[in-house]
């Protein structure tokens, strides 16, 4: 069967009122002027944290001297207390570890090993300074200072119980006390060794910093961290009294340069590069404290924005943020959610109809330019058997019998906004926005929908989208587009997309402007897409083409992002 096409004339205020809508006339609030002045500097970026926080973590110079030892306080400032011109330093929970093969476990290994205890004897004497305490550790053999609750002590050993250092202490002839500090304390020791060099416990008050020191050169230091190189210092937080949670304090531009070359291909135009730049620093800067219950401000996975440092950093990525250095997206003096995405596959969309909140910035807007380049994802398809559909609904938690039916609606765009399946008993299961997009993407079955973007038809092609007509067959209605009433007056009112209703020969009938709505049967159903992504903000492939067909990052942004102010 095929789908019904509706042709009628330009729509004028007496047939609007058929459409079941108040007329609402009113432009987009222009945008507030003057530039944003971001308060938070320097960022918290998690590096490793939760169930991924580590036992022992290693810091080498890449750029760079030695490091500093010290905390940060709640302002972001950081408070010297300490340093070592080592260059290649590992931190760990004050626990005893084991030193085997290189590397430090928390338990002991199979095979020979070295302990690095977590008693000490504490010398009885509080020093005002590290370099006052540094001094005194010559008088001690495998010595080092502790800053311990905001003063400093020189701790002399490392032993794996109380009695046994108490046994050293006597031994020694050392007048100090055996002790093991707090569940927040970590020790710094010389990567590969057993070697301590330094203490830090400030209980729940303050975490250790380490900071890298400049070289001779003078350049911005770099750090060696799990086969990456992270500008900025590194904290290290025993948040639950075990493990280590890792996070990088990080200039705001700096990081930036960091996600750039992860978020996008560094060759890319110089223009589509800022627009990027632009729209990393202000999701930033608008996610202060989005992981507050582990301590940093952003993690640097795609849950946040991919962060892995300066190894893939190029030229162009670099000159990118330095030449929009300070530059934020704000829409009436605020901050803008900059989502962006690989790909729309024609047309973006209005942020609430793939998530919860409409943000007037965030709208919808077809996309003539990424037909210029090869996005990868611009033509997919994929059939799913009813058996597969059934399968796969099991497989996410769903009790369902045998699929029967799909029931697809879209947007205005052409977008999937609901898909609701009914089995053979009668029961069905709707899924909206996103979920609409992710319900069938299933590596079990290899079969996946990558964007918003795509529409369902039976195998023998039943289905899809239809048209609104205006006039002749030959006029067809741009369905991206809003659609608007026009008035004797000259008035002009947007129709809403959801209560579109036309005058037909049997009265009033609803349309939904896409087509969507019609159940459709079979044995298969055929998946037909193009994009990759949400589908809401910026088109990353579309930004590419926009600049490489002579546009600017103001304009990319500016076409993407509706009424924003760039400053």
């Amino acid at each position: 069967m095929k789908t019904r096409k509706f042709r009628t004339r330009l729509l004028s205020l007496f047939a609007a009122a058929f459409f079941g809508f108040s007329a609402l006339l009113s432009a987009a609030p222009s945008a507030a002027h003057g530039e944003y002045v971001n308060p938070y500097t320097t960022l918290r970026i998690g590096l490793y944290y939760g169930d991924e926080a580590l036992s022992s973590a290693n810091l080498e110079n890449s750029v760079g001297s030695g490091f500093t030892f010290g905390y940060f306080d709640q302002n972001r400032e950081f408070h010297a207390v300490g340093e070592t011109d080592n260059t290649k330093l590992t931190m760990m929970k004050d626990w005893t570890m084991y030193l085997s093969g290189g590397k430090y476990y928390d338990e002991a290994p199979s095979g020979s090993y070295e302990a690095i205890g977590c008693y000490h004897i504490r010398v009885n004497r509080e020093f005002y300074s590290f370099a006052e305490a540094k001094e005194q550790c010559a008088g001690y053999n495998n010595s080092f200072v502790a800053f311990h609750n905001g003063a400093w002590y020189v701790c002399a050993g490392s032993y794996s119980s109380y009695g046994a250092a108490e046994t050293a202490a006597y031994e020694r002839g050392i007048d100090g006390t055996p002790m093991t500090a707090s569940s927040n304390c970590v020790t710094v020791v010389a990567t590969g060794t057993t070697e301590v060099l330094f203490q830090f416990d400030y209980g729940t008050s303050a975490s250790l910093a380490v900071m890298p020191r400049k070289d001779e050169s003078g350049e911005n230091p770099q750090t060696w961290f799990k086969g990456y190189k992270y500008y900025g210092a590194f904290q290290y937080a025993r948040l639950t009294g075990k493990n280590i949670t890792v996070v990088n304090f990080i200039d705001v531009e700096d990081y930036v340069k960091g996600v750039v070359p992860y978020e996008m291909n560094t060759e890319w135009p110089i223009e589509a590069l800022k627009a990027q730049a632009v729209c990393a620093r202000t999701y930033a800067a608008s996610h202060i404290n989005n992981h507050a219950s582990n301590g940093f401000d952003l993690c640097n996975s795609t849950h946040c924005q991919a962060y892995r440092g300066t190894n893939a950093a190029g030229e162009g990525s670099d000159r990118a943020v330095d030449e929009t250095a300070g530059m934020y997206l704000t829409y009436n003096g605020e901050l803008c959610e900059t989502y962006y995405f690989s790909s729309d596959g024609g047309a973006t969309e209005d942020s609430e109809n793939v998530f919860e909140e409409a943000i007037p910035y965030l709208r919808g807007v077809a996309d003539p330019y990424e037909q210029y380049v090869n996005t990868g994802k611009a033509d997919w398809k994929f059939t799913y058997t009813a058996d597969d559909i059934t399968g796969i609904l099991k497989l996410k938690g769903y009790n369902c019998s045998q699929i029967v039916s799909v029931t697809p609606e879209y947007t205005r765009s052409g977008n999937i906004y609901s898909l609701k399946f009914t089995d053979s008993s009668g029961k069905s299961w709707t899924f909206k926005k996103y979920n609409a997009s992710s319900i069938l993407y299933s590596n079990t079955y290899g079969k996946y929908t990558y964007s918003m973007h795509f529409t369902v038809t039976t195998g023998d092609g039943e289905g899809g989208t239809s048209s609104i007509y205006v006039n002749s067959a030959a006029d067809t209605l741009d369905t991206s587009e809003p659609v608007y009433a026009i008035g004797a007056g000259g008035e002009r009112a947007e129709i809403p997309s959801s209560s579109i209703s036309v005058i037909s020969s049997g009265g009033t009938e609803s349309l939904s402007i896409a087509g969507g709505g019609k159940t459709l049967t079979g044995d298969k159903y055929v998946i037909s897409g193009s994009g990759w992504g949400h589908n809401v903000g910026m088109s990353q492939f579309g930004a590419k083409a926009m600049a490489e067909l002579g546009y600017s990052y103001e304009d990319i942004l500016k076409f993407y992002y509706t009424g924003v102010t760039i400053g």
